[in-house]
């Protein structure tokens, strides 16, 4: 059985080869067919190991950074804006995402791979000389710039050089060595915190850019092929013999506002960010729930969503997300299933770290390695989950028991927020529901993947991880309201005598330094809202399991790549071509389309 779907297939002896690329099909498309056929299987492992290997380095900067993030936060007073952070750089992402996803059918893959490098690379060189709060949120801005191309880059070129069957398991190989990194990082991240914080953020530039070489040399050298062989410049050329005559400046920029759909994505960032930044900032900064500021942020990001969705159904000649041309609900059903997920997620782990540092009066060591036992579990489940998709050719059983054990965890959780719990049950709790999250994560991804055309391949996968992350900001806002709002009210209560409130949510050393009764009663108070955001959890839960009931059921059988399509490139002559176009469009709709022949 074939891993991947391509190795050189160069037709020999059988005369001059004619690329002849379908109408409008843009030049990002019309190189993913080339890769497909002129990369090697040396080509193909050493990007596919480039990618992993990136991965991991995008993996450790991460868990490192996060490992000492609240401690470094706490030195500005500003722990409890860690939730502001989030938010920012997820509201970013959502729209970046389908942006870079547009980008690279339209640019290339590589092309749009190399831009996210360079603001990646820039953002861990802001953070490195950050002096107050103010500047890690500019440089978690360029942070997200980065990151979001290079995440969905990621995922897309593995789906573009792998077959449905093998897709969920060489996914699921993409974080896998983040498993190390979750130990072994915050050892780095506490070293570092005794000596100099700042090289914590300084290795953003090393890592990543270091392991992004492997991956750019595989992807260079099949662009090498292309443009050596001809084909490319094939390519090219009928694309620009079949565009209108010369356009002017402004022409252009209208081409790019249109394919890329500015206006959309301006009016959903505009209101997810006036919708979502009071919930963490409407008490710390905008003096309340009933000031002018926070009620005319709402007003304003409830009108500009109305407006977003007025504009995409009426208006828009190029949809942010082709959501009407997908014959099936199951895209949109496996989306919104693992969304659930990750606005539970965000909930409760949010402030776990800082919980455990507090209550437990762990290092940050141990404290991270307790909070990331999840993540690590769920990295190992993706795995399993994927051999299982490869061997049983399903995945809809496989989401199913995972939402089950994420539930069974997200109920245990709530006992095991008790202050006097055991660390052992603590442990317990984040093992089963970790499990049950990577049982829903890769089976859901390749669900989306498979269930629609190759040419909406690049925009489904954003649609997939945007929505994640707009559902992991939506958590994080809601963790932040709570925590900053509730917090405050529940230690005024319970706590005796007089405390700074602001810097008993938010600074790590000042609790830690409080007078044992005032001190048990502020771990009182951090358990409360804890066991609440377990409760949240389970109940949202529920919606997961009815979204998974919605996605239909088919079987992995066909170990055939689907990157031919009918709006991708097509060698032969008019007759063979046309022939093949329809060939190929009725096994996209079928959902069983074949491979070129290796």
């Amino acid at each position: 059985m074939k891993l991947f779907a391509a190795k050189s297939d160069e037709e020999q002896g059988h005369g001059r080869t004619v690329v002849k690329p379908a109408p409008g099909a843009p030049i990002g498309l019309q190189k993913v067919y080339l890769m497909n056929k002129l990369a090697s299987r040396v080509d193909i492992w050493l990007i596919i190991g480039g990618i992993v290997l990136f991965a991991w380095a995008k993996n450790w900067e991460g868990n490192t950074i996060y490992s000492i993030t609240f401690n470094v936060l706490s030195l500005f007073h500003a722990a409890n804006q860690y939730s502001l952070l989030n938010t920012v750089q997820y509201l970013l992402q959502t729209v970046l995402i389908p942006f870079y996803a547009k980008l690279s059918d339209i640019w290339g893959r590589t092309e749009v791979f190399a831009l996210s490098l360079f603001f990646y690379i820039i953002s861990g060189v802001v953070y490195a000389c950050a002096q107050r709060f103010s500047d890690f949120a500019g440089a978690q801005v360029l942070y997200a710039l980065g990151i979001s191309g290079a995440h969905c880059m990621g995922h897309v070129v593995i789906a573009d050089l792998t077959s449905k069957v093998n897709r969920a398991l060489f996914q699921s190989f993409y974080d896998v060595p983040a498993i190390i990194n979750i130990f072994v990082a915050p050892i780095a991240g506490q070293h570092f915190l005794s000596t100099n914080w700042r090289w914590v953020y300084s290795m953003i530039p090393f890592c990543i850019g270091g392991t992004a070489i492997i991956v750019m040399a595989g992807m260079l050298h099949v662009e090498y092929k292309m443009r050596k062989s001809g084909k490319l410049e094939q390519v090219r050329k009928a694309l620009k013999a079949e565009s209108p005559d010369k356009q002017s400046t402004t022409e252009k920029i209208k081409w790019w506002l249109k394919e890329l759909d500015v206006i959309g994505s301006l009016l959903l960032v505009g209101a997810l960010c006036m919708l979502l930044l009071p919930l963490v900032l409407a008490e710390t900064d905008f003096g309340g729930w009933n000031s002018s500021t926070t009620i005319g942020l709402l007003v304003a990001g409830a009108v500009s969503l109305v407006l977003f969705g007025i504009y995409e159904w009426k208006f828009v000649q190029v949809p942010l997300i082709p959501v009407g041309r997908w014959e099936t609900f199951t895209p949109m059903a496996g989306v919104l299933c693992v969304s659930v997920i990750s606005v539970i997620a965000a909930i409760p782990f949010g402030y776990f770290q800082f919980y455990l540092q507090v209550v437990k009066q762990w290092d940050v060591i141990k404290a991270t390695h307790v909070d990331r036992s999840y993540d690590a579990v769920y990295l190992v489940a993706q795995v399993v989950a994927g051999f299982l998709m490869k061997h049983f050719k399903v995945y809809r059983p496989i989401i199913l028991i995972g939402i089950a054990l994420f539930m069974l965890g997200m109920g245990l959780m709530i006992p095991a927020r008790y202050p006097g719990a055991s660390d052992v049950f603590l442990v317990a709790t984040q093992v089963i529901a970790g499990w049950g999250a990577g049982w829903v994560y890769v089976p859901t991804l390749v669900a989306v993947q498979s269930a629609v055309p190759h040419n909406d391949l690049a925009i489904a996968t954003a649609l997939y991880q945007c929505t994640t992350i707009l559902a992991s900001s939506i958590g994080a806002a809601i963790s932040g309201a709570v925590w900053n709002s509730w917090l405050p009210r529940e230690l005024a209560r319970i706590v005796p005598g007089e405390i700074n409130y602001a810097y008993a949510i938010g600074d790590i050393n000042y609790v830690l330094a409080l007078p044992k009764e005032q001190y048990d009663a502020v771990v009182t108070g951090y358990g409360n809202i804890l066991r609440i955001f377990c409760i949240v959890g389970l109940c949202l839960s529920v919606l997961a399991l009815v979204f998974a009931f919605l996605m239909k059921s088919f079987d992995l059988e066909d170990d055939k790549v689907d990157v031919l399509s009918e709006t991708t490139v097509i060698p032969g002559d008019d007759a063979v071509s046309e022939k093949s176009r329809e060939h190929m469009k009725d096994q996209d709709e079928s959902l069983k389309i074949e491979q070129p022949s290796t």
